[in-house]
């Protein structure tokens, strides 16, 4: 709680994941938001939990991913963008790191610095993790 007072900004972030999480329909490939818990001093965040690990875990394991593998896992996506393009939806932090897995299935997550586009098009503000934007 004391970071949410301190920067403003992670706590609009983190509202606004959750909305567009309960707010769109659900998809395998998008992780499930569960619920919020609130002590004095903490929020907890609950989420799907996905046994797996994340994609760069199993890049940093295995060093490379097969091509049908990759193919897979490129479809799942896919499959996770098209609801977010249902609904305007700019992630705008994809990276291995937020690729998760769960029984075999991709779950795309992190949804902090996600946009919604509304009316425009484009966004002004650049968020993201530097070594994965766009130049």
């Amino acid at each position: 709680m004391r970071r949410f007072k301190e920067n403003k900004k992670l706590e609009e972030c983190t509202v606004n994941e959750i909305n567009i999480l309960t707010n769109i329909e659900k998809n395998e490939h998008i992780i499930k938001y569960i619920d919020m818990l609130k002590t004095p001093n903490n929020f907890y965040f609950v989420y799907e939990y996905c046994n797996g690990g994340t994609l760069e875990g199993m890049l940093r394991k295995d060093r490379v991913v097969a091509e049908k593998q990759a193919l897979l896992i490129f479809k799942q996506l896919i499959d996770a963008f098209q609801v977010l393009n249902k609904y305007n939806i700019m992630h705008r932090d994809l990276k291995p790191d937020n690729i998760f897995f769960n029984g075999g299935v991709v779950k795309l997550g992190d949804f902090g610095f996600c946009k919604s586009l509304e009316k425009a098009n484009m966004t002004k503000t650049m968020l993201g993790s530097p070594i994965y934007m766009a130049p």
